[in-house]
């Protein structure tokens, strides 16, 4: 077979080097600026979460198959692996020459030549790692077809939201084969959440329409930045999370770097599958929907509706509001990183770079990751696009699901 112009090394290349950093989070990295840059302009959940997962599972099965070799064979093959991963879910796009481009650039900091008989097997070891996945994903039943039609306009029922989609995002997420064979994703849908005219929704109605309306005068300043801190994709901030978590330590070690984030992104994918599974079983609808409402219907009997009130958090996520994926991403993250780091204890520092209403790059540090987890839910409220039960229940969603992944990982890991 003839290698492609990709496995050219430059001249330049150094004989025995090595790629100076983590090749996993490396391409972790690039797979998120991928997707979020301006060919294909993000992704909407839960599919977020399951892309990421096919290239770190394409890259765990070939860390794994060539765990016996040296450290430059390891990371070309797992760059390979990312490569194919990577373009097999977006195939037909205009994503070829950036993902090319990635790969081209670290051969020659990798070092092997690819073109040598060792090159050519850390080639094969990637490239057959991505088509096993690919083959794998190929009947998980993302690209079904699956009906919506709204309910009637009462209140609490889902309706399409203003600036959102006429029809509402991927209501087939919730019938995808999760990831090492965790069971029926139904086991983990949340509970019903509270009744319209109780009093606890009145409480909650109330509090993120003063909490997360764009013209707030309660929100402090604190609560405004954590919601553009927490607005970006979860998948792509809680991978970067875990970037700052690790730091250094497994820049060396590609094998247990590509187990982290196999397992990260399992559950995470994971997660979304079962909050997609309660979003779609209750059908419930967002703050903006409620707020606008005509007429009374809250418990109190008040009439709370004001037709012109706008989130901070704009647009609304054209999805039911219960549970929060957010939530559940962030928890599902949260509940692996603790797992990996060994509790909650950390330092890290991360950045989010925010284009809503031009607030540019927020940098914040983290000493404990449950608590940077719920902020994460929180987040929404101020936002003013969730209820606070959709957090609450969501954060419950996502590390009972991440539980459950890891629980399975060891023995399940190559179902993908």
């Amino acid at each position: 077979m003839k290698l492609s112009i990709l496995t050219v090394t430059a001249a330049a290349a150094v004989a025995n080097a090595t790629f100076p950093t983590d090749i996993v989070y490396h391409w972790v990295d690039q797979s998120a600026a991928f997707i979020n840059g301006s060919v294909i302009g993000g992704l909407q959940s839960p599919p977020s979460g399951w892309y990421q997962a096919i290239v770190q599972a394409a890259v765990y099965k070939a860390a794994v198959d060539s765990k016996k070799e040296s450290l430059e064979f390891q990371q070309l093959a797992i760059s390979h692996a990312a490569h194919n991963a990577i373009l097999w879910v977006f195939h037909g796009t205009r994503l070829y020459n950036p993902v090319n481009a990635a790969l081209r650039a670290v051969i020659p900091q990798i070092g092997l030549d690819p073109s040598s008989k060792k090159g050519k097997e850390a080639v094969k070891i990637g490239q057959n790692a991505a088509g096993g996945v690919a083959y794998a994903r190929a009947d998980d039943n993302l690209v079904n077809f699956v009906d919506f039609s709204y309910g009637p306009k009462n209140p609490g029922v889902y309706q399409q939201t203003p600036g959102g989609n006429p029809l509402p995002d991927t209501p087939q997420a919730r019938y995808v084969r999760t990831f090492a064979d965790i069971g029926d994703i139904t086991r983990w849908r949340a509970p019903p959440p509270p009744k319209t005219n109780s009093a606890e929704y009145e409480k909650q109605i109330l509090y993120v329409k003063e909490q997360g309306s764009l013209n707030s005068t309660v929100r402090s300043a604190h609560d405004t930045e954590s919601a553009y801190f927490w607005r970006e994709s979860s998948v792509t901030g809680w991978n970067r999370f875990a970037g700052a978590i690790v730091g250094s330590k497994l820049d060396k070690k590609p094998l247990e770097s590509a187990k982290l984030y196999a397992q990260l992104n399992y559950a995470i994918a994971n997660a979304g599958f079962a909050s997609f599974d309660t979003k779609y079983h209750y059908q419930g609808w967002r703050p903006i929907t409620a707020v606008q409402y005509p007429g009374v219907w809250i418990a109190s009997g008040k009439d709370i509706s004001d037709p012109d009130w706008i989130p901070l958090l704009r647009p609304t996520p054209s999805h039911p509001d219960y549970v929060s994926t957010h939530a559940t991403f962030g928890a599902a993250a949260a509940h692996v990183l603790r797992a990996w780091n060994k509790g909650d204890k950390i330092d890290a520092t991360w950045s989010s770079s925010v284009s809503l209403d031009n607030k540019g790059v927020i940098t914040r540090r983290y000493t404990n990751i449950s608590l940077a987890s719920e902020e994460n839910a929180l987040s929404r409220i101020w936002g003013g696009i969730h209820f606070g039960f959709a957090g609450t229940e969501g954060i419950k969603q996502g590390e009972a699901v991440a539980k459950a992944t890891l629980d399975k990982f060891d023995k399940n890991w190559e179902k993908f």
